[in-house]
């Protein structure tokens, strides 16, 4: 299982939605499903560019905010995560949100990106040497670089952050970071065929993350996919001394090992 969406947020979306909703299409429905996300998302797009033809960037990213929050009435909920859901209720988890309201930034042409802070969705806009702030979660609210720290530090201790600490997740940091919100959730509401999913596709963008590949191997053992399990524990203990490994990740790589090697 691997995933090819080269740099392009909606690609990612729809390969995702297609490889964790597959249980539930048949395989010769996969790309009619494809093409139809794909045909749901340009509408919006040709919708935009015929409302900001001619328009600076200023008021191209005001049409967008307006268009995407108040015409379209996207929001911020903690489900649906996969884009067919998410296009049919206006909803979904920020991470998910925030790559397709990237996608139609950028064919418009605007530089957007994700900012680098776990469990908020705020993105960036950077046009002429300014930086202007969303916060998807206030309706594409706009802020000030004071007022994006402000929220950003509202929780922490000191130190603070300062601006130069803001920083912008690349284009695979921001899937990953979507790929991760779905494994929280498929955990969460116990769906295990679909977390297994989701730990495959991620283990195919980062083959060797060790956490990953010990949260897949314990979720296999639980399947029944004994030697799927033990693959990924020698993987695992390949990149971690056993001695920097918790105590239970131990005891399951030995008993992995007996249930492999024992006579039927």
């Amino acid at each position: 299982m691997t995933l090819d969406f080269g740099d392009s947020p909606l690609n990612a979306l729809i390969a995702i939605d297609l490889e964790i909703a597959s249980s539930a299409v048949p395989l010769a429905q996969r790309g009619s499903r494809a093409d139809h996300l794909n045909r749901l998302v340009n509408f919006m797009f040709y919708e935009l560019a015929s409302k900001t033809n001619g328009q600076t960037p200023d008021d191209i990213f005001l049409t967008l905010n307006e268009y995407f929050f108040r015409f379209k009435n996207f929001r911020i909920d903690a489900s649906p995560v996969l884009l067919d859901e998410i296009l049919k209720k206006r909803c979904g988890c920020y991470s998910a949100v925030a790559l397709l309201y990237i996608y139609l930034s950028r064919r418009l042409g605007l530089k957007v990106d994700f900012v680098r802070w776990p469990q908020r969705a705020i993105l960036k806009w950077q046009c002429k040497g300014k930086s202007r702030y969303l916060d998807l979660e206030q309706c594409g609210q706009v802020l000030t670089e004071d007022e994006l720290l402000a929220v950003l530090n509202e929780r922490l201790e000191s130190p603070k952050l300062n601006r130069d600490q803001v920083e912008s997740l690349t284009h695979h940091e921001a899937v990953i970071q979507y790929l991760t919100y779905l494994s929280f959730f498929y955990r969460r509401t116990g769906d295990r065929e679909k977390l297994h999913t989701t730990f495959c596709l991620i283990l195919s963008l980062e083959p060797e993350n060790a956490r990953f590949l010990a949260e897949r191997a314990l979720l296999r053992r639980e399947l029944g996919l004994v030697k799927d399990a033990l693959h990924d524990m020698k993987r695992y203990f390949a990149f971690t001394e056993k001695v920097s490994a918790s105590s239970d990740l131990v005891l399951a790589y030995e008993e992995l090992k007996t249930l492999v090697t024992s006579p039927v």
